[in-house]
């Protein structure tokens, strides 16, 4: 079936434009999980272990001009179908799952879905294997990049994507501009967000904030000795309301095994600056992937943490079986402390 489907695009592709491809990739999921919901007070505690399904098709566009320029664009089906918010994939102001870009020699440049310079250019410390909910990176000590969404499509970007994280992103409308640049084993970007669609941006008390998010990245890649390193440091900021500065470094080595350290500070308008640090592990021989994290993060004697495991068997063919779990701490400085966990167990599939 793959095969007659991947032919049929190609020779939708081809019939038009002869150096332009269509391709389209999925994946689906299922298994059991038991998530974080609410204890029906303040806090948040295991919910009972229910079925779990999900599925996710991409297509990728790409072409090439006659003067070398390369183009193309990636839309995926489960973000641009919005039951919040129907036709956000249609309006051309707001961001709807798509990213479309345009690359010559080490210079490209993408508008849309995509990740500002910061989260680029930082990498973050799942170093191996992988879950169904993505249980090792939404506890409460893993620093997310991602920055905010829309997520329950009421217009209010006020949600944390996946968990928790020290980022700006998303913090408009999800439409990001990005430019990098590659020269050897360096990466340069840059990125703009605009907050209000170019209008001037207020707070809801009517207080005037900056009206555009703008960061800057810089990350290497390469083999130092045996180990193959990657460092990222960016830079993120809005005026009258938070910069952050983000630092990471990971490292593979040549036993299966590879580590990370990240530490990420961001400076609040009229409030103490929070702080956060992390560490990882992973180990990758075979079929066999397992990655453990831990992370905390500190604002004046408020202190959130947690850690996350994940683990992946490689059946062959596309088809994995994955575990994954998560621990989260609140250990407030006035108020009851609380504790979570939540984990899930299935297959995936991609095809």
């Amino acid at each position: 079936m793959k095969s007659i489907l991947f032919a049929t695009t190609a020779l939708v592709a081809t019939a038009g434009v002869a150096s332009a491809e269509i391709a389209l990739t999925g994946n689906a999921e299922m298994g059991i999980y038991a998530p974080a919901v609410s204890d029906g007070e303040d806090g948040l505690e295991m919910g009972e272990t229910q079925f779990f399904t999900d599925m996710d098709i991409r297509f990728t566009l790409s072409g090439e001009a006659d003067n070398g320029l390369t183009f193309g664009a990636t839309i995926d089906l489960d973000e641009a179908a919005d039951r919040g918010e129907p036709g956000r994939f249609e309006s051309p102001n707001v961001q709807g799952g798509e990213a479309i870009f345009i690359s010559y020699g080490g210079a490209t440049f993408t508008m849309g879905d995509t990740d500002g310079a910061l989260d680029a250019r930082v990498p973050e410390l799942a170093l191996a294997g992988g879950s169904l909910n993505d249980d090792e990176t939404t506890h409460l000590g893993f620093n997310h990049a991602d920055g905010f969404s829309d997520s329950d499509g009421d217009g209010d970007y006020s949600v944390i994507n996946d968990g928790v994280g020290l980022s700006l992103d998303g913090f408009g409308d999800g439409q990001i501009a990005r430019l990098d640049y590659a020269y050897d084993a360096f990466t340069f970007s840059a990125s703009l967000e605009q907050v209000a669609d170019g209008a001037d941006a207020e707070t809801l008390a009517g207080d005037d904030i900056g009206d555009t998010i703008w960061a800057l990245g810089v990350s290497y890649s390469g083999q130092v000795s045996t180990v193959d390193l990657t460092v990222g440091l960016g830079y993120q900021s809005l005026d009258e309301v938070a910069d952050v500065t983000s630092i990471a470094a990971t490292g593979g080595f040549g036993n299966g095994f590879s580590a990370g350290l990240t530490y990420t500070d961001m400076s609040i308008d009229d409030a103490d600056d929070i702080q956060h640090w992390g560490i990882g592990f992973g180990y990758e021989m075979n079929a066999i992937a397992v990655g453990v994290n831990y992370g905390e993060y500190t604002q004046d004697d408020d202190k959130l943490s947690g850690f996350g495991l994940a683990a992946t068997y490689d059946l062959g063919g596309g088809l994995s079986a994955r575990f994954g779990y998560g621990y989260s701490d609140v250990d407030p400085d006035a108020g009851s402390a609380d504790d979570y966990d939540n984990y899930s167990l299935g297959l995936s599939m991609s095809f």
